[in-house]
């Protein structure tokens, strides 16, 4: 492995241990900002050891990832992983260190259910780490969107350097991409803190915080813009003047049967419009109303031209 890469696997394992405390955080961010191959060997690190996760991960189903006594340290495992990643080579997870499951939403919505949590709900491509502790469990974010619910405790989530502990009888909607992430209080409250920041934000419904780089912003979105935002997590695309095709794009990401857009002059006209997620036929009958387009219906795709 390069030194770039070593390093980058470090931080991996290190994450995969435990959260980093505020310092670390910060070291974390800066080294990922002063040069794009940090990103690039950050990324790829991440990925063999999610890839080794989703080895057992089939159709979303859970790793359960118990703690034995004769266990490889993770870091160990990991070093290896990484090591047999970067060569090509085919990779099959044993026996892992420490407790956890890691959930990947691969066909629609996901949803979730734990004992101290009313319902999470993980969008489309969403992968989430549920960590086993003594007392609540600690949620790891690593791709996609997460609606969280806290039924009676205070629940961690941990988003790229976001850092966000709901507090009971609060929701949230939280995102990380892997170079931003935000978080949106939908009831209740919630305490944040950003990992090159000191101080923690007191968030309240209707909060929005979003973090990229050593950039933070915190805006109180209107009743439209909490809809939409959450309209996802109802099974629901809202769309407020988008291009056909980027609303296209967004229904295939939630079906097999896919939408085939063979009109070049539909493509970038704009369309507003609630539409359900794993309803394909009813989005592309609209745009053929709309638009005068053609339909042509089969039990593999659904074609408007």
């Amino acid at each position: 492995m390069s030194s770039i890469d070593t390093i980058a696997f470090d931080w991996v394992a290190r994450l995969d241990n435990a959260p980093l405390d505020i310092s670390d955080a910060v070291a974390l961010q800066h080294w990922l900002g002063s040069d794009v191959r940090h990103r690039g060997a950050f990324a790829r690190a991440q990925s063999i050891w999610m890839s080794a996760g989703r080895v057992a991960a089939l159709r979303g189903m859970p790793i359960h990832v118990p703690t034995q006594a004769r266990a490889p340290s993770r870091r160990a495992f990991l070093r290896g992983a990484v090591a047999a990643g970067m060569a090509g080579a085919a990779l099959i997870p044993r026996r892992f260190a420490d407790a956890s499951e890691i959930y990947h939403a691969d066909s629609g919505l996901m949803r979730l259910s734990q004992p101290e949590c009313g319902e999470i709900i993980l969008d489309q491509g969403a992968t989430l780490r549920v960590r086993r502790r003594i007392g609540p469990p600690a949620f790891d974010l690593l791709a996609g969107r997460m609606s969280l619910t806290a039924a009676r405790v205070a629940l961690p989530v941990n988003m790229d350097g976001l850092f966000v502990e709901l507090q009971p009888s609060s929701r949230l909607i939280a995102h990380a991409t892997g170079t931003e992430s935000d978080a949106l209080v939908l009831q209740g409250r919630a305490v944040s803190r950003c990992a090159h920041e000191r101080m923690d934000r007191v968030l309240h419904a209707r909060d929005w915080i979003r973090t990229r780089l050593n950039t933070v912003t915190v805006t109180t979105l209107c009743d439209d813009d909490i809809e939409s935002a959450a309209a996802w997590s109802r099974g629901k695309l809202e769309f407020q003047s988008v291009d056909v095709a980027d609303a296209v794009y967004q229904m295939n990401r939630y079906n097999a049967r896919k939408i085939i857009l063979n009109n070049a002059s539909c493509a970038h006209r704009k369309i507003s419009g609630i539409f359900t997620q794993n309803d394909p036929v009813g989005f592309a009958r609209v745009l053929s109303e709309i638009f005068a387009t053609r339909l042509s219906v089969s039990a593999e795709n659904i074609t408007v031209s």
